[in-house]
């Protein structure tokens, strides 16, 4: 039996998956903390601002691979592509998230003479729908999240990916990398109640990183059942010192023990915020190292 590694999806693409599930879940977080918990509306436009700057960039990436134009077209104009359908969450993504963010930029001085140059009454009107904003924003930042894990599960052919635990596993990477992002802006960020909000998201990471390593566990159990091609594919991640070092051990166990000692035994320390810093940054370059062992972990068998 012959084995061949795909070669049509590469970093490129494991950069737009990583960027895509990063940007959907900050908006989504930040709105849900806004409308339950409040925060700092400067820290949050940032965020949400940076959360289009993700999927703008990533979107870059995309298209960067997909150089060949009737392919491109193909993709972009056919409903049962999910890159299709990722084009129609991210738009629904980019409207909330405009409306959303545009009032919040009334805390940041220098941007003032611009929000004045927009009519009161529309500049009102978005004030008004802020909180639906939010809401439909969370509900699009989601589905980017898990259309990540849908675009490449729909690959038959590639045993290892084609699975529903794929989409789980990449909406809480998405979900844990967006935490550990919002976590990172919180500790620049001077309000005074930011570490009310920074605990939460700290549990909230710790939480989904636990998940996370539960559904690897269940993802990698069930490929040892599945056709031989996802077997290989396992048997090569678990050989790649990177994915090992680097994804399970950097960037799971390692910001998982970070953020337990914060939980249970770090005040609101300079230490602990630094600790913080190192989980966040090492979530971060763990999620995309998921994303890219995955794709390059993809396997054809012969003979079918």
């Amino acid at each position: 039996m012959t084995f061949v590694h795909q070669e049509v999806w590469h970093w490129q693409i494991a950069t737009y998956l990583f960027l895509g599930g990063l940007g959907g879940a900050t908006f989504a977080i930040s709105a849900v903390i806004h409308l339950f918990e409040g925060c700092d509306r400067k820290m949050l436009s940032v965020a949400i601002m940076s959360s289009i700057a993700f999927l703008v960039l990533g979107t870059v990436f995309l298209l960067a691979d997909m150089l060949q134009p009737m392919k491109a077209i193909y993709a972009l104009t056919n409903p049962r592509s999910w890159i299709f359908w990722g084009v129609v969450f991210i738009n629904f993504y980019f409207l909330s998230a405009i409306v959303y963010v545009i009032p919040l930029l009334e805390t940041w001085p220098k941007l003032l003479p611009i929000i004045r140059k927009i009519p009161a009454p529309l500049l009102g009107l978005l004030e008004r729908f802020n909180k639906l904003a939010a809401l439909t924003g969370s509900a699009a930042g989601f589905l980017v999240a898990i259309y990540t894990g849908l675009l490449i599960s729909a690959a038959p052919a590639i045993s290892f990916w084609n699975t529903p635990a794929l989409p789980l596993l990449f909406v809480i990477s998405g979900f844990s990398t967006g935490a550990a992002y919002l976590l990172l802006l919180s500790t620049f960020s001077k309000n005074e109640s930011k570490w009310k909000i920074t605990a939460k998201l700290e549990e909230l990471d710790a939480i989904l990183i636990v998940t996370e390593l539960i559904i690897l566990g269940a993802y990698f159990n069930f490929a040892l059942f599945l056709p031989t091609g996802a077997r290989e594919s396992a048997n090569f991640l678990f050989h790649s010192p990177l994915f090992i070092i680097g994804f399970f051990i950097t960037g799971l166990i390692v910001p998982l023990a970070i953020e337990t000692y914060g939980i249970f035994f770090a005040d609101h320390s300079k230490k602990s915020e630094s600790l913080l810093l190192v989980a966040s940054a090492l979530v971060l370059v763990g999620g995309y190292l998921l994303r890219f062992y995955v794709l390059k972990a993809g396997v054809f068998q012969y003979p079918w």
